[in-house]
């Protein structure tokens, strides 16, 4: 099953370019539909706990019991989870730790993915979600991938009429708080010029042993 997901995934890799051409004009269809959240969070960290094992990075999850369903399209929501934590795991260095949390919140849910990374720079955050860019924390590394993550998943959470915030810190680490309602509504003119709010993040704000993820808005 796990390889079957994880192939699937690389599909979605190739699907992702595509979403974004569609959600960039305005094309994209999502089908809503009433699900779990915790089950397809939990589906994705199995995906990806094979990825973290093997760049030595500890990924931990902490999903409230009681997460309302949520009527949304679920495809996009995993591809949202998958994003997310790939970057957090692919920005952390060897013996770090990602975090992804799941709380109800008033009229919706909220998703946090943090991790104990390399952070971004100050000078970068304002670039973050636009199409290929990679913020460089250590200039003389060069990371795998397109750079379409963030883009792909501010779309997606624009598009259902959620919001994206990222805190980060130069190697401190980067936290990703994603808020949806719980019935998405399909907003195709904020989701083609959607932005992400972006600061440094405040000392002691990313880490399983510095403080607790925020668990409300």
């Amino acid at each position: 099953r796990l390889i079957r997901d994880s192939g699937e995934h690389l599909l979605a890799v190739v699907n992702g370019i595509l979403d974004m051409s569609r959600i960039e004009a305005g094309h994209f269809e999502i089908v809503a539909e009433p699900f779990a959240v915790k089950p397809l969070i939990e589906s994705c960290r199995k995906m990806m706990s094979l990825r973290a094992e093997q760049a030595g990075i500890q990924l931990f999850t902490d999903i409230a019991d009681d997460l309302p369903e949520i009527n949304a399209d679920p495809r996009a929501l995993r591809q949202v989870v998958i994003n997310l934590v790939s970057n957090a795991i692919k920005f952390t260095e060897n013996g770090g730790k990602v975090d992804v949390s799941a709380c109800a919140i008033v009229g919706g849910i909220e998703l946090v993915v943090s991790d104990t990374g390399v952070g971004i720079p100050e000078a970068d955050l304002a670039r973050l979600g636009d199409p290929f860019f990679q913020g460089r924390s250590t200039y003389d590394r060069t990371y795998e991938g397109t750079g379409l993550g963030l883009s792909v998943v501010m779309g997606l959470v624009k598009l259902h009429g959620g919001s994206v915030e990222i805190e980060s810190r130069l190697h401190r680490g980067t936290k990703v708080v994603v808020r949806l309602p719980l019935d998405c509504q399909p907003n195709m003119k904020a989701a083609a010029s959607s932005q992400i709010a972006k600061f440094p993040q405040r000392a002691g704000t990313v880490g399983r042993d510095e403080t607790k993820v925020r668990k409300s808005a």
